[in-house]
């Protein structure tokens, strides 16, 4: 069901107030059934949004965070037309897009996520966290990252939009402050710039190196102290800092990436077992079956009989 309580006196000043939804009523409705499932949101600020799979691009006078609520694999964006790249966004992964950034979401599955107008006035009581500086200056370049904490506000934040009762604007308002303390701490310039975190993690450029590093190397044999070797720290603070930052060990991480890539070889070739094994960085065929029926709850067999068929029905 279709959840919008949008005004057209509101939306005739969307553009001065930064609001997520600049469509009259009329418009948004006829729209919705194209890019949205659902939709509900508060005072046109914040919103929990389930997206039909598919492409959709977007562009926003005010700074935007997205926040989504449930695991994805192979996400897909693009700025501003040029840079893209697809990824696998864990729950809990946080998109930045600065004010007036042209941006497409290419999305594999119907999706549900929760999507908020950053405004300047939630950043000014935060001036020894911001430093003073403004939304623009502080998250002045796109960016993604996970983010544990901020996916349990999320989830907060999502459960008062959908309570069947009304909706508490001091509590949400509360909950925003915490959201955007994370956001400041963790994925903004003054994380890239290298200050310390509240979390702890790891800083967006090492987060991005490590995980590039991970995905061409996913089929190797890969210590912890060969990875944190690649970001120059201790394998104890790696491992820490690693949970922190993509909710998971780097094992999981590793793991999931492999079983990705099995997946994709035993449904796309005729690879045997024991060579996509191999390729996909398992230690043995039984090491492959074994992790597919426990994280994924599904054989190599099981994958092949249903690649053969989609063959025959095509």
């Amino acid at each position: 069901m279709n959840n919008l309580n949008l005004n057209t006196d509101a939306n005739s000043v969307a553009h001065q107030q930064g609001f997520l939804f600049h469509e009259t009523v009329e418009n948004l409705n006829e729209g919705i059934s194209d890019t949205f499932k659902n939709l509900v949101h508060h005072q046109n600020k914040i919103a929990y949004i389930v997206s039909h799979r598919g492409k959709f691009s977007y562009r926003h006078d005010h700074c935007t965070a997205i926040i989504v609520l449930a695991a994805i694999k192979d996400l897909h964006w693009s700025l501003q037309g040029k840079f893209g790249e697809s990824f696998d966004a864990p729950a809990g992964t946080v998109l930045i897009i600065p004010a007036c950034t042209e941006y497409t979401l290419q999305w594999p599955i119907e999706t549900d996520y929760l999507q908020i107008a950053l405004d300047n006035n939630l950043l000014r009581d935060l001036r020894d966290i911001s430093g003073g500086l403004s939304l623009s200056e502080l998250f002045p370049h796109p960016s993604r990252l996970p983010n544990p904490k901020a996916l349990l506000i999320a989830n907060l934040l999502r459960a008062e939009l959908l309570k069947n009762a009304p909706v508490s604007a001091g509590y949400l308002q509360a909950l925003l402050a915490v959201l955007i303390v994370q956001l400041v701490q963790n994925h903004s310039f003054l994380r890239t710039s290298g200050a310390k975190q509240e979390n702890g993690g790891l800083s967006y450029q090492a987060s991005r190196r490590i995980e590039a590093y991970l995905r061409e190397n996913y089929m190797r044999k890969l210590s912890i102290s060969k990875m944190a070797n690649i970001l120059g720290v201790s394998g104890g603070h790696f491992l820490t800092s690693f949970r922190e930052s993509f909710g998971q060990t780097p094992h999981q991480f590793l793991l999931a990436l492999r079983l990705s890539a099995a997946e994709d070889m035993l449904t796309n070739t005729d690879i045997s077992l024991a060579e996509i094994a191999d390729r996909a960085g398992f230690s043995s065929q039984s090491h492959m079956t074994t992790a597919l029926k426990k994280c994924r709850m599904i054989t190599p067999g099981e994958l092949r009989r249903k690649r053969v068929r989609v063959g025959k029905k095509s």
